[in-house]
This record gives structure tokens, C-alpha cells and sequence, in this order.
């Protein structure tokens, strides 16, 4: 059942909408790569040909936000194919300096489109000590360890084929299979967990949502953040982005066929909500953001979003002006009939909660210690 928080905690938190310096926790970090096989793994075979120049790859934008504004069906019935293989994932563990019980609970953190594992550890280079945009720093201050990884074509993750790799259904199967293999004990450099928590954002959450309805008992608990089941509204994302190739937008750092939105305002548009950000964060994010491929939408109905047999608790953590999920307008959604809920019907508790001043890229923003605090707080009381 959704909850809402007292109204005294909903002050506290829109007390912390300006900028403020958060201090650094004590918590150790290890970077590492980890080999991820995937078996026999269904994709779409994309049914165009790599995209040759900007004036095809926008016209296809055109079609994509027709599609999903006055849902259609563009293509027909996509032809599939398998995929047996194995990636080179790139991974950071970190945990708190000094271990509690709660460090034997596992955070997997998935990012969404446009960033890398950064975004669940985000600095200023400008000021590196403080922590007021990393998520890792609140969870190890609350104790629990934390597992980001990078998705595919986000080295030194292998960069993998855009078109025919680089699919909704090979990312889950990667997330999966890394899940198992920490689950197991099975990579070196995480102790074997006992509770695995999965956070998302944005297509990160897509991801665990759907990992939670594969393999229900993979995970103990789920948190999705920045994520609604309003498809409709990624339109806007997809309108803001003109489908840029990021080779032109920045070429030193990718090879064509991968793709990007053309400048910071895009940047803005999609992600941030002015002006509760800086702007320094903003230039930052924009010259280290990273690309999304054209395979990621052609094969993102292949995963599933109704997690029915998921006994676990499961929290949405809204941004609540999310133009990419919610048209910038969250308040409206995430009632106790909403689809969000319902795709949560077997769980033991569905909680929402919507942040205040935020955009889509809720990490990016002054008050995003708010949403982290909700986090451990649901976390703590639900025994992790």
C-alpha cells in the first residue's frame, strides 16, 4: 500500500533545496571487471540498416515519437534472433570503513540512459569532498554496501554492437547473471552477500523492475527510482535528442552508430528541473555524459514490466518533475490503482514517494540527499 510521509519529514526535506555541502563519509571503494556470460538470449534483429547519417537517424526519431505519442505499430511483427556470448563488465564495490551488520546487505545500483556508474557516486571536481550528489555515500553512511556497474558500450564494460548487442534483453541478462554470480559468492572482490537490494534509475530501473519479474527470487527487495509504466512520455526524451550521433557531438570519445542529445540545454530539458541545480553540475554531466544506442529501443517491449510472483518490498522513488516518465507532472501518478502498484501485486508492500524539486536525473539535484535518506529509511524498516 502507498505511503506518504508526515508532514513535518516532507518540510525537513524541502528544507535541503539549496545548495549545501554534505561531508564524505569514511567507505572504501574497489573497482574491478567482471566476465558476465549470456546464454541464448532473444534479440530483435534490427530491421534497418546502421543508421548511415544524422538525417536518417533523425527521421527514425520521428518515427519513434509518432509511435510512442499515437501508439502504432511501425515495423510489424520484429524478427528475433539469439545471442550466446560473454561481457567484460566494469564494477566498483564499496563499502563502509567501518563494517556493521548491515554491510553484509548488497545495494545493486543500475544507471540509467546518459550516465555510467558515476551517477550513483557523483562528485565536482571542484569540490571532492563533497558528497551532497553521491548516493554511495549515504548508503555506506547508513551502513549498507553498495555494487554500481557500468552498462554495455560504457568502457571499460565492453563497448558491444549498438544495433544487434546492445539490447534491453542482453542488459537484463547481464544485470541477471551478474546478480548470480555475487549471489553465489562467485566474484572475488564482493563478500558473499546476505540480502541483495536492486536500485534503479531510468532505464536502470526498467532493468531491475524486469529482473524482479524474470527471477523473482534473485532479489530481496527493489527500489525504482526516476521510473514510471507510462511509456508514452519517453517520447519527449526521443523529440529532445534528435537521435545525435555522439561521434559528431563529442568524437574523441565514441565511435559512430551510438547516440546522444546535441548540447546541455537538451541536457537540461530532459533531466534537470530549474533552478533547483547548479549549473557547474549541469556542464559537468554534459561533458562526461554517455550515449544510448538505437538497439535499446527497438527491443525494450521485449522485457517485462509485471512482476507478479516478486514477494519482496518494493519502493518507486519519483522525481517529481520527471519529464521523461511522467510529462513533469508525478503528482498525478502512483495512487494505490495506479499501474505502478499493480505490477507489484504479490509483493508484501508497494511504498511511493514522490521527491520535490527535482528532475528526471534526481541525483543531479540540491536536495537529492531527500530521496537517498527515503531509501535507507525504507531499507531499514523493512529489515535490511
Amino acid at each position: 500500500m502507498p505511503f506518504h510521509l508526515k508532514p513535518y519529514l516532507l518540510t525537513l526535506l524541502l528544507a535541503v533545496a539549496e545548495a549545501a555541502t554534505v561531508a564524505k563519509n569514511a567507505y572504501n571503494c574497489t573497482s574491478f571487471i567482471v566476465q558476465v556470460p549470456v546464454d541464448n538470449v532473444t534479440v530483435v534483429v534490427p530491421p534497418l540498416p546502421p543508421f548511415t547519417d544524422q538525417h536518417v537517424a533523425t527521421s527514425f526519431a520521428n518515427l519513434i515519437t509518432e509511435e510512442l505519442m499515437l501508439p502504432q505499430d511501425i515495423s510489424g511483427s520484429p524478427n528475433l534472433s539469439t545471442l550466446t556470448t560473454s561481457f567484460n563488465i566494469s564494477a566498483e564495490y564499496c563499502t563502509p570503513a567501518k563494517s556493521g551488520p548491515k554491510a553484509s546487505t548488497l545495494q545493486i545500483l543500475t544507471h540509467g540512459l546518459g550516465f555510467n556508474r558515476t551517477y550513483w557516486d557523483f562528485y565536482l571536481p571542484s569540490a571532492p569532498n563533497n558528497a551532497q550528489y553521491s548516493y554511495t555515500n549515504t548508503a555506506t553512511g547508513a551502513g549498507y554496501s553498495t555494487l554500481s556497474w557500468n552498462r554495455l558500450g560504457h568502457p571499460p564494460t565492453t563497448l558491444a554492437n549498438p544495433y544487434t548487442q546492445i539490447q534491453a534483453t542482453v542488459e537484463l541478462a547481464v544485470l541477471i547473471g551478474l546478480t548470480t554470480l555475487v549471489r553465489a559468492g562467485n566474484v572475488t572482490q564482493v563478500p558473499k552477500p546476505q540480502k541483495v537490494i536492486h536500485v534503479g534509475h531510468s532505464w536502470g530501473s526498467e532493468l531491475s523492475n524486469a529482473l524482479a519479474a524474470t527471477t523473482p527470487t534473485l532479489s530481496d527487495g527493489v527500489v525504482l527510482t526516476g521510473y514510471s509504466h507510462q511509456d508514452m512520455f519517453n517520447a519527449l526524451f526521443i523529440a529532445s535528442t534528435g537521435l545525435r550521433f555522439i561521434n559528431q557531438n563529442q568524437p574523441a570519445r565514441f565511435p559512430n552508430s551510438f547516440l546522444t542529445w546535441p548540447d546541455k540545454y537538451a541536457n537540461q530539458y530532459s533531466f534537470l528541473e530549474y533552478p533547483y541545480f547548479d549549473d557547474n553540475v549541469l556542464d559537468y554531466a554534459e561533458s562526461n555524459k554517455w550515449p544510448f544506442t538505437l538497439g535499446e529501443f527497438l527491443s525494450a517491449a521485449l522485457i517485462p514490466s509485471q512482476a507478479p510472483n516478486f514477494k519482496g518490498p518494493v519502493l518507486y522513488v519519483a522525481a517529481e518533475a520527471d519529464l521523461i516518465f511522467c510529462a513533469s507532472n508525478c503528482t498525478t501518478l502512483f495512487g494505490p490503482t495506479s499501474l505502478e502498484v499493480a505490477a507489484f501485486n504479490g509483493s508484501s508492500s508497494v511504498e511511493t514517494y514522490i521527491q520535490p524539486n527535482v528532475g528526471h536525473g534526481i541525483n543531479l539535484h540540491y536536495n537529492a540527499t531527500g530521496a537517498y535518506n527515503v531509501i535507507m529509511n525504507w531499507a531499514s524498516s523493512h529489515g535490511f
